[in-house]
């Protein structure tokens, strides 16, 4: 019995562990790849760390300036965006192709980011940490879009981390 015990407190700890210290690890990694990006690419930035309940970093690149959120998804999830504030993600599938996502949440950490009313000059952009499976953005309750990296998704543009080339191409 008191080997149970302390097998079931062990548990507990490491899934505290997990859950707590995991989403952190890979928010350090997606911003790590980002900035090895931004060096790698020889362009003339200035980049700032920014209110992380508003925007994470304030990028300037020449002449254009950019609010960037980092999202940190689970694997093989979905991203459904049902209007400016209501976004959701899905998850728990797996990889299999066509199989219903049995768990969701809602990104609240996105509602201040979408909200923020922002310099017509300034492009907000979230930056998606694993790839999603899909993204898709609802314009009325039977019409849905597939959201690409050129989408205006109600001021912002949703890239992963595959993508980082955007910056370099738009500042050209």
């Amino acid at each position: 019995m008191p080997i149970l015990i302390i097998f079931i407190i062990l548990c507990l700890i490491i899934g505290l562990v997990w859950s707590n210290f995991l989403p952190k690890i890979k928010r350090k990694k997606a911003i790590s790849t980002f900035i090895e990006y931004l060096n790698k690419s020889n362009l003339a930035y200035s980049l700032h760390e920014g209110n992380q309940q508003f925007y994470d970093f304030y990028l300037e690149i020449q002449s254009s300036i950019y609010y960037i959120k980092f999202l940190i998804l689970p694997p093989f999830s979905e991203v459904q965006i049902n209007n400016r504030t209501t976004w959701e993600v899905k998850y728990g599938a797996g990889s299999a192709p066509g199989k219903v996502q049995p768990k969701k949440r809602y990104l609240t950490e996105m509602v201040d980011f979408m909200k923020a009313d922002v310099a017509p000059t300034v492009q907000k952009i979230v930056i998606l940490s694993p790839k999603p499976k899909k993204i898709v953005k609802y314009i009325n309750e039977s019409e849905i879009v597939f959201v690409k990296p050129t989408t205006d998704v109600y001021g912002a543009r949703l890239i992963d981390e595959g993508q980082f080339r955007l910056f370099k191409n738009e500042s050209k």
